[in-house]
């Protein structure tokens, strides 16, 4: 039988990705303007749907896991059976390498919300709300019996690895410990109470400590929805690759996240969904052993 090729395009007049160094530059100042707004949690969700390379785990910085995300993405808002909506991560990475998955669960606050309580300078209550928040996932991934649906959920072609949760909190603003702005007078020492208060496999960050990571340059923003897969977010310096078979064949139609992806023109946009569908087409033959991919130049 001869066998179906699926090529990678190699058209030097094809409309281009955005190049990272202008979408870092562009992404850097829309943040910190964003983060100057009366953004509201709602509002932070939804920027960093539409630019997940702003958040820890987008390379291995947090958990290992080199081998990168499970389905090229960040999982917004992923379900953890038997945990209420209120209660489950508002982002999650899946990374993995050869010995373990390494799921990434991210809670987010508001920026305006803070640390410690002015005067005593103990945790505020919805600090420790978060804090506990953290600990509902360590008890649920506690259970065996989770630990398998998950597996089978998120990562089933890797579902006999280890599983090795991490846990962030994103919270509060850099100005409630640097001098000149903070409403501590020992801020100093609050910066480093609040570092002490980490447990086992937590990470906190500040929304200021939050940077671009080139490495998430192709990644975007999943969510799910009963066994389906829906694209909430691109980069617009997202470029398609034979190697992301996975992605094309979750998901089916890239077009209505496509519309909001910034920086981009739309001749790009209808170029990135037929070269979706290119790649969706040969992922499915693939199944068959009909496919050939061939990777010219390692993408498009």
């Amino acid at each position: 039988m001869e066998l179906n090729t699926v090529r990678a395009s190699d058209d030097p007049a094809r409309p281009r990705a955005t190049d990272w160094e202008t979408y870092r530059a562009w992404l850097t100042i829309k943040w910190a303007e964003f983060l100057a707004s009366n953004c509201s949690e709602v509002d932070v969700q939804r920027f960093l749907e539409a630019h997940p390379c702003l958040l820890p785990g987008a390379s291995d910085d947090v958990g290992a896991g080199h081998h990168g995300p499970v389905l090229w993405s960040v999982i917004s808002q992923p379900e953890l059976q038997g945990l209420g909506r209120r209660r489950i991560p508002d982002f999650m990475w899946v990374r993995r390498d050869t010995a373990a998955v390494r799921p990434i669960c991210i809670e987010i606050e508001s920026p305006s919300k803070r640390w410690f309580n002015p005067g005593n300078q103990t945790p505020t209550a919805k600090l420790t709300e978060a804090l506990d928040q953290l600990v509902e996932w360590k008890v649920w991934f506690s259970q065996p019996d989770n630990q398998s649906v998950f597996l089978k959920t998120y990562a089933p072609d890797f579902n006999r690895r280890a599983l090795e949760p991490q846990y962030v909190l994103i919270y509060g603003r850099d100005d409630e410990f640097r001098p000149g702005t903070s409403h501590h007078p020992d801020h100093g020492y609050l910066r480093s109470k609040r570092d002490f208060m980490r447990r086992s496999n937590e990470r906190f960050f500040t929304f200021d400590m939050l940077r671009p990571a080139q490495d998430a340059e192709r990644y975007g923003t999943l969510t799910r929805t009963g066994n389906s897969w829906v694209l909430k977010g691109l980069p617009p310096t997202f470029t398609t690759h034979p190697l992301m078979s996975d992605l094309f064949k979750a998901v089916s139609d890239p077009e209505p996240a496509l519309q909001s992806v910034p920086l981009i023109s739309d001749e790009r946009k209808e170029y990135v969904a037929s070269r979706w569908r290119h790649w969706r087409s040969g992922s499915q033959r693939d199944q068959t052993n009909q496919l050939t991919v061939v990777s010219l130049g390692g993408g498009e």
